[in-house]
């Protein structure tokens, strides 16, 4: 009997460990549904680095439609900026590792006005994701999704946050899986500026 209840034990422990273990890698975890975030759900990534995806320009593919409401009131829809490549951020305020890319990223979107950035806010209360804007002084808009049903059908990891950029056809050319360093950011808008 004391056997089995070490054995027992022992599993639980190790069961215990593995769901820790699990919970550190995921970053902030929105419990959003995601597709297949590690192979892509078909849409042809080919993993570069660690947290970091690129598709190859003949096997890009057209991404969920993304619109909605905007944290401004404004309604917008990223296919409508097509002609240009476009960094969509997903993110919240109550996330730590998106308050720590938050600053690369307003700077990377100054530094290139020939790209659209886009934040995609994530089950987050509107209020709270305003304040968060006026504090790190974000300049581009961001889609309130409120209830995590945009982000569902993209090929994002369930934690934040995750960043897809697309290529100025509006194709899904990489993406980010936890906090994106601006110079990985800024190597994949060079390659997508060499392509044109």
């Amino acid at each position: 009997m004391r056997d089995r209840g070490r054995t027992r034990g022992a599993v639980a422990g190790v069961a215990a460990a593995m769901l820790l273990a699990g919970g550190g890698l995921a970053a902030c975890s929105a419990d959003a549904n995601s597709v297949d975030a590690t192979g892509g759900g078909g849409y042809g990534f080919v993993q570069q680095a660690p947290g970091q995806d690129f598709v190859e320009p003949a096997n890009r593919r057209e991404p969920p439609r993304m619109a909605g409401e905007t944290l401004d009131g404004e309604q917008l829809d990223v296919a409508s900026l097509r002609g240009r490549p476009v960094v969509l951020n997903f993110w919240a305020s109550w996330c730590a590792p998106c308050r720590a890319e938050t600053d690369g990223l307003v700077t990377l979107a100054k530094d290139n006005p020939d790209v659209a950035f886009v934040g995609v806010n994530e089950k987050d209360e509107p209020s709270s994701a305003r304040a968060f804007v006026r504090t790190y002084a974000v300049t581009y808009p961001s889609i309130i999704d409120e209830t995590g049903v945009l982000a569902a059908g993209w090929p994002i990891s369930i934690g934040l946050p995750s960043t897809v950029v697309l290529d100025d056809q509006g194709r899904l050319a990489a993406r980010f899986t936890g906090g994106v360093v601006p110079e990985e950011l800024t190597a994949v808008l060079g390659r997508l500026r060499t392509e044109a």
